[in-house]
């Protein structure tokens, strides 16, 4: 049973097994396996880089049918897949959505068998209504040779046995409150004996380091001067240490690894950051894209388009996200900072002073906006688009030397470019001296990583839509995935050269895993491991 005091019963906990686990069991199924560089232990792999350094070949061109070596249903999700001392996991969502069972499902990754899965019934009211792209299954595990680590939003973090599926430790969490449609997003990371784990809510943002085996929480920073944000924490290799590093609202924050102390800030101009670092030889490369957050609040509560939020269009508007449930007292607290002359009603920069801490409001205030438009942004749908092209003229890369202590900007900061190349979701892979970046519409650039410069930017890759997954990086070449499905393979080199463009057939918002020579590619109901199959 979880180590925990909570009645397990509420959640309507479930095992299924299937006969490989049983012969696991039996010490007859897997080979005995240390966590080893083939592995991919969590979101987007080693410490969430995107980088394999296996040099195994990987297959450049599939499709459902064509090399693949197995595939399996798996029911709702967009959570990537990790796979850990041959073993894959990986969740989903059953019943109508956004579900009303949560499943943590193991198969073994070389032959697809399911070795177990764990279900667990959402009881009471209704979940949160979220972003139809995303899902309630969206947090990737994070997994060692041992446990595999789970979170979801409404149960909180959890750990089970990675062989048996056995639950073996429970934490609760506060449940998120978004305002904005997307809704929770975030997976926990591993680092040696720790677990870490960030959420940047609406109303209760915090970053978290655990015990892995345990549970305990070791540390915790209340990031209460953060907006909503999307950032894992990575881990920085310094000379003094590794450090703890999350983006948040305005800057990156450097934690102490054992206390959590904030050691340094460096400033990032951005309001709601979605995009992970990555670190790379004790250098912390961001990008940066997202600058103001007023006018998506307009977008979300102003229901006749007059430029003012009132608590009737907050409390009745159809994106809010916990429909049919009270709204907590702390938010409203928050609206009353912002309501300066106490009508009722947020204008201006009141919805910026509403929902940004006093001390720290990265990004754009309205009243900027307005300076820099000549006019109140406009937030009608088809116009959107081009308002904001030019609101981002922040928009930029950076590389930053961990180490530092206080305010780093001016010390640590090694370069800075701007540049409209980000995606203000896409995270940037640093792979062969180079960070490429891609963004909606498949529009890629690529950036020298030692000054920053542009090696090429804004071309294609040919496949259209929305990009919502991070690319990765494997056997000298770079794969990207669009919403709609396509898989682009991209050699990797001082020009860009397009291999092949993969239809999956299915939409795809999960980052795919590089394994042994095998990717491993989550569609929104299937999973596939692909591989170079003999003809």
């Amino acid at each position: 049973m979880f180590q925990t005091s909570t009645c397990l019963a509420t959640f309507g906990w479930s095992l299924r097994v299937g006969l490989g686990v049983l012969l696991a069991t039996c010490g007859l199924c897997l080979a005995s396996h240390s966590l080893s560089a083939e592995d991919w232990p969590q979101w987007r792999g080693p410490n969430s880089s995107g980088v394999t350094t296996s040099k195994r070949p990987l297959p450049v061109e599939f499709s459902p049918t064509k090399n693949v070596r197995w595939s399996a249903e798996v029911g709702d999700g967009i959570c990537s897949p990790t796979v850990v001392a041959g073993r894959l996991f990986t969740t989903a969502m059953l019943g109508e959505k956004p579900g009303n069972t949560f499943v943590v499902l193991c198969f073994d990754a070389t032959t697809g068998v399911r070795l177990w899965q764990r279900e667990m019934a959402i009881e009471g009211d209704a979940l949160p209504k979220i972003h139809e792209s995303n899902s309630y299954a969206s947090a990737s595990p994070a997994a060692d040779e041992e446990r595999v680590y789970v979170y979801h939003a409404h149960l909180g973090l959890m750990a089970f046995d990675a062989k048996t599926g056995e639950p073996v430790w429970k934490l609760a969490l506060p449940e998120p409150y978004f305002v904005f449609d997307w809704g929770p997003g975030m997976s926990p990371v591993i680092h040696g004996d720790r677990l870490f784990f960030c959420q940047d809510d609406d109303l209760s943002p915090a970053a978290y380091c655990l015990d892995k085996k345990t549970g305990e929480i070791l540390w915790k920073d209340d990031r209460g001067d953060m907006a909503c944000c999307y950032s894992h924490p990575v881990i920085c290799e310094t000379p003094q240490g590794p450090e703890v590093v999350i983006a948040g609202t305005g800057k990156m924050i450097g934690y102490d690894y054992n206390t959590g102390h904030r050691k340094w800030a460096s400033e990032v101009f951005c309001r709601n950051i979605k995009t992970t670092p990555v670190t790379f030889d004790g250098i912390i490369y961001v990008s940066v894209e997202s600058v103001g957050i007023s006018y998506q609040w307009r977008v979300t509560a102003d229901a006749n388009g007059d430029g003012k939020i009132t608590r009737d269009e907050i409390l009745n508007n159809k994106y809010r996200l916990n429909t049919g449930k009270s709204i907590p007292d702390a938010f409203w607290a928050k609206f009353d900072r912002g309501d300066e002359n106490k009508d009722g009603v947020l204008e201006g920069d009141e919805i910026d002073k509403a929902f940004l801490d006093p001390k720290n409001r990265g990004g754009l205030l309205a009243s900027e906006v307005q300076a820099r438009l000549g006019r109140t942004i406009d937030t009608d749908a088809d116009k959107l688009p081009e308002e904001l092209g030019e609101l981002q003229k922040e928009a930029s890369i950076q590389a930053v030397r961990g180490g530092g202590e206080g305010d780093v900007s001016k010390t640590h900061v090694l370069w800075l470019h701007k540049t409209k190349a980000p995606s203000h979701i896409v995270s940037p892979l640093v792979a062969d001296g180079r960070m490429f970046l891609i963004k909606q519409g498949g529009i890629t650039a690529s950036f020298d990583i030692a000054n920053g410069q542009p090696v090429w930017e804004r071309r294609r890759v040919g496949a259209d839509g929305s990009y919502l997954a991070a690319p990765v990086f494997g056997d000298g070449k770079v794969y990207v995935v669009s919403e709609p499905g396509v898989v682009s393979v991209i050699e990797s080199g001082p020009e860009q050269k397009v291999l092949a463009n993969n239809d999956m057939g299915e939409s795809i918002a999960a980052t795919p895993a590089l394994v042994d020579g095998q990717i491993f590619l989550r569609t929104r109901t299937k999973l596939y491991c692909i591989a170079q199959m003999a003809k």
